[in-house]
């Protein structure tokens, strides 16, 4: 495919990632953007050390992205016979695949580039497929371009397949032939192959990579599963998503969505994931055409794409049936956003060490959430010692739900019981002997004046704790009851008066929590409508609403409780 290449394109990634990192950039480069770039650097910064679980290599970087730049143009009319990337797509690719595993492997098994329609996302796609087909050392690798239908799926391999068709030299170093449904590699056994989710059948695979086309579009996540299951066998596969911002549906993109904001803003820290999100600010005017270039980096060069957008802009603002698509497909705007609850700035300052040894001499109140047998299940404390406020909980999961949610990828269930976060049991549901025994051990350790539960399938395991001691308090699940818990909790964590220890779990159910608001603009916690398991900062909050109502009961000269 050519000589050794000159072109630095690790020194192009760094300069775009610390140009993209600047507050004063923030015209050019949305927030998701600008967490993208500060986590790449941060991660440069983390690679080699002891301890950490990757390298960075540069060859390996620079062998990407010089081979996809001698792949040509396979549509439009262009000034150069083979693709140039763009300063953001070499920010992805370098990262992509300098970064390697102490297995010396890539690091990132999942990557996802959402970004604005018509910047190029689908040429990249295909080019970093063939690229893994024919470059990654995989013995009989299988490339797979998914979609819905099978008109999206030979989207991503019609482009890969004319990018075979018109370079001899790729077809010559690697033995490759593109015929009308499989690209071949003759030097690998590889195969390159179009499927959709409505295929009858998918035995029989074995995919190395697969790049599933506009996941936004996906109904289910049948074809995501049937996939990364097929994928078990490979030691180093990888799952690739692109997408332009859609129409909310059940499908999976909502959860991979949220999945990739709570990574890129540091809530959940998944060292297999890769994520670059291109999309304008929630503040930004959809009128302001300096603000586009956040969701559409590639219209700094090309022209044909502001001009080809100025025109939509102009029908959006006659047409109110333009609006939606103009702000979905152009400015990749979410085409629904319930805002989260918690403001993250402030609570990641509130991760203070908890001396559970020292505060075993103060009252304490306690919350206890068992709204999923299936799931999380959360029993938490919390002080108040002196205007500071201390919590700490204990949380279970049943093994199947650990399981399911390794396979799905999205939420680090195994690490956080392998590091101590979470405690598994056995079997489909989780055992509320285990629970029980752990309240009744807690209340003998600490001073637990009451603990507020949910009522909801609570009856058995409240009546043995009761008959062991332990003091237990119905909590009401409404506006009622929650609100002036949530404004306490509110006032705590915003003054940074509370101090909750490092506790991932914890952060990730405040990142999931939306309220509800009644006609009276009292709060509650919205369980369904909250993007996932919340059960660990609602028990955290009905730990506080039994404090206050104490409060209100009862006054012990000398001692401020809540």
């Amino acid at each position: 495919m050519g000589n050794v290449p000159q072109v630095d394109y690790v020194g192009i990634a760094k300069a775009y990632a610390k140009e993209a990192a600047q507050v004063k950039h923030k015209d050019r480069f949305g927030k998701w953007t600008r967490l993208a770039a500060k986590r790449f650097i941060a991660d440069m910064k983390r690679e080699g050390k002891k301890e950490c679980p990757f390298t960075f290599d540069e060859w390996h970087a620079v062998d990407a992205c010089d081979f996809i730049e001698k792949l040509p143009h396979v549509e439009g009319k262009w000034e150069t016979p083979t693709l140039t990337l763009h300063s953001s797509d070499v920010f992805f690719i370098v990262q992509l695949f300098g970064f390697r595993n102490l297995a010396g492997g890539r690091r990132f098994t999942v990557a996802l580039k959402a970004v604005a329609r018509k910047n190029a996302k689908s040429t990249i796609a295909a080019a970093i497929a063939l690229y893994c087909q024919v470059c990654e050392d995989e013995e009989g690798p299988q490339v797979i371009s998914g979609a819905t239908t099978g008109k999206q799926a030979r989207i991503i391999f019609g482009i890969a397949k004319r990018m075979v068709e018109k370079t001899s030299d790729l077809r010559e170093a690697f033995l490759m032939e593109a015929f009308a449904h499989a690209i071949a590699s003759y030097c690998n056994g590889g195969t390159f192959i179009p499927i959709n989710a409505k295929a009858g059948t998918q035995d029989g695979l074995n995919p190395s990579c697969v790049v599933l086309d506009e996941i936004h579009a996906h109904k289910d996540g049948d074809l995501l599963n049937v996939l990364q299951s097929a994928a078990g066998a490979r030691l180093n596969p990888l799952f690739l998503f692109t997408t332009t911002e859609g129409y909310e549906s059940p499908g999976p993109w909502a959860e991979l969505r949220h999945f990739t904001k709570q990574v890129l803003q540091g809530i959940i820290e998944a060292d297999h994931f890769l994520a670059v999100y291109y999309a304008i600010d929630d503040d930004d005017e959809d009128f302001d055409e300096s603000v586009w270039i956040k969701a559409n980096p590639l219209m700094e060069c090309n022209p044909i794409l502001l001009a080809e957008m100025r025109k939509q802009a102009i029908e959006a603002k006659a047409m109110p049936s333009k609006m939606s698509e103009f702000r979905i497909k152009r400015l990749n705007r979410q085409s629904s956003s319930a805002q989260g609850w918690i403001k993250f700035d402030n609570w990641k300052r509130c991760s203070r060490p908890v001396d559970l040894e020292w505060l075993a001499q103060f009252p304490c109140y306690g919350g206890l959430d068992l709204a999923s047998t299936s799931d999380l299940t959360s029993f938490r404390l919390i002080w108040d010692v002196e205007g500071e406020y201390y919590t700490w909980g204990r949380r279970w999961v049943p093994a199947d739900a650990v399981k399911n949610r390794t396979v799905r990828g999205t939420v680090p269930y195994q690490s956080w019981v392998e590091s101590g976060y979470l405690e598994m049991t056995p079997g489909e549901v989780t055992d509320y002997d285990v629970i029980e025994s752990a309240i009744v051990e807690a209340n003998a350790k600490y001073n637990i004046q009451s603990i507020g539960y949910d009522g909801w399938n609570a009856a058995q395991i409240v009546q043995k704790l009761e008959n062991q001691g332990v003091p237990m308090e119905l909590f009401i699940q409404g506006t009622k009851s929650y609100h002036p818990a949530m404004k306490e909790f509110e006032h705590a964590y915003i003054a940074g008066k509370l101090s909750y220890g490092v506790d991932p779990v914890l952060t990730w159910c405040a990142s999931n929590i939306i309220t509800r608001t009644d006609q009276n603009l009292n709060m509650a916690p919205d369980k369904k409508k909250s993007a996932d398991k919340i059960d660990d900062i609602v028990a955290l909050l009905m730990a506080i609403g039994v404090a206050n109502k104490i409060k209100e009961e009862v006054m012990i000269p000398g001692l401020e409780i809540w």
